[in-house]
């Protein structure tokens, strides 16, 4: 791992070496830099683009400071404890086993899902063949060619709104598989503020990337 010092800031970066016109630059939730780049000396790019990056770690920073009060899902922080069951009781949540907790959880978001599925389908006249629950590296779900969804196991701890927002997203894709100005109007008559409630997704993908208990949960994903 390289280090580079912008603005008094020790930043940790990395470098994929690829054959790529442009060096591109990824702010991971972690608060360390991805680069994408022709060449492994990227400091000068690094030192251009300071005011951005540092722009983004202080994003960061902030949701991290929020990532560990508690282990959200479906929007709210849970107190966790060792029980005999794996259950909801109150502010608390026991758990018996990790395993069973993502057996739980799995159950509790396919109940949600299928339920934003029914009212969705219905209104955009397009039915997904099957449907996946995963644990996803970097996004929140997808939709393949075929018509089918993937989504991701940490979607359990955004709020109702967002997951109604991620699987609208990808059910519009049964429509328009890319991301043209016809998908976003699909997505639109659902969810009008899309465009914040992307804004919100990001605060949520670096609160759970650096939650402890969703870290355990993930695998290190």
């Amino acid at each position: 791992m390289n280090e580079v010092t912008l603005n008094g800031r020790s930043i940790k970066y990395e470098v994929v070496i690829r054959p790529v016109k442009y060096v591109r630059i990824y702010v991971l939730p972690e608060g360390i830099l991805r680069i994408v780049a022709p060449r492994k000396n990227v400091e000068n790019v690094l030192r251009l683009k300071s005011d951005w990056i540092l722009k983004r770690l202080e994003e960061i920073d902030k949701h991290k400071r929020n990532a560990n009060i508690g282990f959200p899902v479906f929007g709210k922080f849970y107190k966790v404890e060792e029980g005999k069951r794996t259950e909801i009781v109150g502010n608390t949540i026991f758990v018996s086993t990790l395993k069973n907790l993502e057996r739980f959880l799995k159950k509790e978001l396919r109940n949600k899902v299928g339920k934003i599925i029914k009212e969705r389908t219905t209104k955009i006249g397009k039915t997904p063949k099957k449907i996946f629950i995963r644990k996803h590296k970097n996004k929140w779900g997808s939709c393949s060619s075929k018509g089918n969804l993937a989504l991701n196991l940490a979607l359990v701890a955004l709020p109702d709104e967002l997951i109604d927002y991620v699987v609208t997203h990808e059910l519009a894709h049964l429509i328009e598989l890319n991301h043209s100005k016809d998908f976003w109007r699909v997505v639109e008559k659902f969810h009008p503020d899309y465009k914040e409630k992307r804004k919100e997704l990001r605060k949520w993908w670096i609160i759970v990337n650096n939650n402890e208990y969703w870290k355990k949960l993930m695998g290190g994903v």
